[in-house]
């Protein structure tokens, strides 16, 4: 009967073959057990004497602690430091000195088993020293140390400090390196209510006398010990010179992982581990002290340690090379009839497992009808399953990506909670930042852990009514940052199916400053509501009494311009009065010659005496006196026209058109008498044809006072000056005229108030200090233009003139009836 070959059979021939396989693993596990046997029990050892020689540090450094304590608790101690400080250099008192070195010797009688102690020092905090130590005569100190280690002492919060190794503080011992403790000694100040630092207790300890007795101890063939600091360096080394340097990079990493440790837990940390020391890998053992300031180490090289156990891998590996020979041998046989229709199956799984593989083709079948035809008959169905089954990963993957990005990316803080025990899943990063916790501090912990509820009824009124409703809306509780602020949240709940679990997603919104802006504004409403009603009341009393002040002023102002508008005319009148006078006398005089010459041609003409000669004489006279009789009457006319026209238009300021050359040159006519017999002269550049809708008597009053003042301040002091009248036109409908002197000019901090109101450098001697600001308000209201001052000290003074050719309509033009 032909046996079927099916793969049971094959699988059964192979076992058979490899049945040395658990042999071989029985050697290795022996081995193992061997190895971990001796480490375990080398590990032990070396852990026991480690942790005796630690509580030995131990019993040291607490007999010094104690010292410390005991000598810093001596009053006379106390009394003598402060009073050194407190006194002079020549007024200290020995016996202060004295009673402080007996209290610390005394002190030092109680604990004689401590033979390594080096010297006390008891410095003041100005440096001042009590010492007992090793020499006999008293040592100089290293200043810039002795004050470094002040520094840090009365900076530390532990009542005595470990500064571990360090350079012997007195430089004549000959012990260089010590270990040193320092203890703050602090006095109650009835002045600052407080304890102060008055000076501190140095304790040195010596490393040759730890060294000897950790040099007695046997930890095996090249095992040695190593004891350090809490910085990392060595109290104790093998080599003597190495005391006081930084211990190897992976021991000094190892402690520092262990004084973390240590500050958590607060307890000793020991332990066993595993380290490349240079060039060999070596069994560690180290115990450390509670406050992380003393390491002991004990190292055991594996090289030594394992020599014995190294025969035993020798015959281990000879018998795993036998095993191998075996396998290969069998192995040929099992490739071609079992592993070769198995590895296409296996390829495909690979090709899968690295996206190389066409699931839409699947294997073709085996001639055989064995179990392998059937495996490749169930992979090609598992393709067919796969294709389904990564349509709805890739579905599910871009949904939970989305959420992903979106849960991250969100500018509010977002956190994941599960529903059954209220433990947080997840919660981005604006909720770290908004709580102020690190991810570790938060996920895996339910808010009860990490204190985030100020009040747990709210969490329980939270939860009741998400039992009842299932979603959170503006729900406002009061929660705790990590620094233990307190803000006020609005929460947004809802439940949400995360990874084929229930979840909540709550969003909490910080709305604390909202709430503080809500309550500052209620009190600011409050406090603008009482300040408006009492200055209401107060604005209500200051506007009537400036109304009438304002009543008041303007009263007193349209009398003072009037009053200076009368004085300018009254001074004009006053002028033209003058001027007439010669015309006038000359025609009285020529009129009284020619009666007087016609009285006598009437004489000779009744006495039958007249002659031709008489007559061609009289003639003669009355021709030449004629002519002189109409140039005089002639100029009294012109000035009288040109005085007419201008105190008509400066007393009535009615608008009309005029040419501006004209109008400028009558204006100027009736100021001549101002300044004719002054010494003073006028030069006008006037440009011909300029038409202007505008009013010509302000525009005279305006030159009016610039010839005014002129003559008043420009000239002061001078018997001769030069005044110019310029204009000429601009573009856009624009006229400039300009009135210059070459006066004694006006000084740089009088020129931004030569327009200002009352404003004169003559207050009291005749000047009213309105002519200036006068014109300024007809030039800028009435004429509807601009004036500008430019003046340079000893040089003479320029008012500019910019106006528009057809002025702006006054209020009282557009509105005559507002007059009727």
């Amino acid at each position: 009967m032909k046996i079927k070959p099916n793969i049971t059979i094959k699988l059964i021939a192979y076992l058979l073959i490899v049945s040395v396989l658990p042999l071989l693993a029985y050697a290795v596990i022996s081995f193992d057990m061997v190895k971990r046997t001796m480490l375990d029990m080398a590990s032990g050892y070396s852990a026991q004497l480690v942790s005796n020689q630690r509580d030995y540090l131990l019993l040291q450094t607490g007999q010094i602690e104690s010292l410390a304590a005991r000598i810093a608790s001596i009053e006379e101690i106390g009394t003598a430091i402060a009073n050194i400080d407190a006194a002079q250099k020549s007024e200290r008192n020995s016996y202060d000195e004295l009673s402080a070195q007996v209290g610390i010797r005394q002190s030092l009688n109680a604990y004689t088993n401590l033979k390594g102690l080096v010297s006390i020092d008891l410095f003041t905090a100005k440096g001042n020293r009590f010492y007992v130590g090793d020499t006999l005569t008293v040592p100089v100190v290293n200043e810039a140390q002795r004050q470094r280690i002040y520094d840090v002492a009365v900076k530390s919060s532990q009542s005595l400090l470990w500064l571990g190794v360090e350079d012997n503080l007195n430089t004549a011992s000959p012990l260089r390196k010590v270990l040193t403790a320092v203890k703050v000694i602090r006095r109650y100040s009835e002045e600052k209510q407080d304890s102060q630092a008055v000076g501190m207790l140095l304790i040195n300890y010596s490393t040759d006398y730890l060294a000897d007795n950790f040099s007695r101890l046997d930890l095996g063939r090249e095992a040695y010990l190593m004891v350090t600091d809490a910085k990392g360096r060595l109290v104790y080394a093998p080599e003597h010179a190495d005391i006081g340097k930084t211990a190897p990079a992976e021991l000094e990493n190892l402690q520092k992982i262990n004084q973390v440790s240590t500050r958590n837990t607060n307890n000793t940390n020991s332990g066993s581990v595993h380290l490349q020391l240079g060039e060999h890998n070596a069994l560690v053992n180290y115990s450390c002290t509670a406050d992380g300031a003393w390491c002991v180490f004990g190292v055991i090289p594996k090289q030594t340690l394992l020599a014995p156990v190294n025969r035993i891998a020798l015959l281990a590996t000879i018998v795993m090379l036998i095993c191998f020979v075996v396998i290969t041998l069998a192995g040929r046989h099992f490739k071609r009839n079992m592993v070769a229709p198995v590895k296409a199956i296996s390829d495909g799984f690979r090709h899968l497992q690295e996206n190389k593989f066409d699931i839409s083709k699947p294997l073709p079948l085996p001639a055989g009808k064995d179990e392998i035809t059937e495996l490749v008959a169930w992979f090609n169905a598992f393709l067919e399953t796969l294709q389904m089954r990564q349509r709805h990963e890739q579905e599910l993957i871009q949904s939970e990506y989305k959420f992903s990005a979106i849960f991250q990316l969100s500018p509010m803080a977002l956190a994941l909670i599960r529903i059954e025990n209220g433990e947080f899943v997840d919660v981005n990063n604006f909720w770290l930042l908004q709580f102020g916790f690190q991810r570790e501090d938060v996920t895996g912990k339910t808010s009860r852990d990490f204190r985030l509820w100020v009040d747990l009824r709210e969490r329980e009124k939270m939860v009741a009514a998400l039992q009842t409703a299932k979603i959170l809306d503006r729900f406002e509780v009061r929660q705790r940052r990590k620094d233990g602020r307190i803000i006020t949240c609005e929460l947004f709940g809802r439940p949400i199916e995360f990874q084929h679990e229930m979840l909540y997603i709550f969003c909490c919104v910080d709305i604390t400053r909202q709430r503080e802006v809500e309550q500052q504004i209620r009190e600011i409403n409050q406090e603008l509501e009482s300040r408006v009603h009492s200055r209401t009341i107060t604005l209500e009393q200051t506007n009537s009494e400036l109304a009438a002040a304002m009543n008041t002023l303007n009263r007193t102002k349209d009398e003072l311009v009037r009053s200076e508008k009368m004085a300018a005319l009254g001074a004009l009148v006053a002028g033209i009065a003058h001027e007439l006078n010669t015309p006038i006398g000359n025609s009285v005089t020529v009129a009284s010659t020619l009666q007087d010459e016609s009285s006598t041609l009437r004489a000779e003409l009744q006495s039958g005496k007249l002659r031709r000669t008489t007559i061609e004489y009289y003639l003669s006279t009355i021709t030449t006196g004629t002519e002189l009789l109409m140039r005089n009457l002639g100029s009294a006319h012109e000035l009288i026209s040109s005085f007419k026209q201008v105190t008509v238009d400066q007393s009535s300021n009615q608008r009309r058109p005029f040419m501006l050359k004209e109008t400028l040159e009558e204006i100027i006519a009736t100021l001549v008498p101002m300044y004719k017999k002054t010494g003073h002269s006028m030069q006008c550049e006037l440009a011909s044809g300029i038409m202007m809708d505008s009013y010509p008597g302000p525009l005279g009053q305006v030159l009016t006072n610039f010839v005014t003042n002129a003559l008043s301040h420009a000239f002061e002091g001078r018997s001769k000056g030069q005044m110019k009248l310029t204009a000429r036109p601009l573009k856009t409908g624009l006229v400039e005229i300009i009135f210059s002197d070459d006066g004694i000019g006006i000084p740089d901090e009088h020129q931004s108030r030569v327009f200002d109101p009352f404003f004169t450098t003559k207050l009291g001697k005749g000047g009213s200090g309105l002519g200036m600001s006068i014109a300024y308000n007809i030039v800028t209201s009435i004429l509807g233009g601009s004036i500008s001052l430019q003046s340079k000290l000893g040089e003479g003074s320029s008012f500019i003139l910019v106006l528009p050719l057809c002025a702006p309509v006054l209020q009282a033009e557009a509105d005559p009836e507002s007059h009727d």
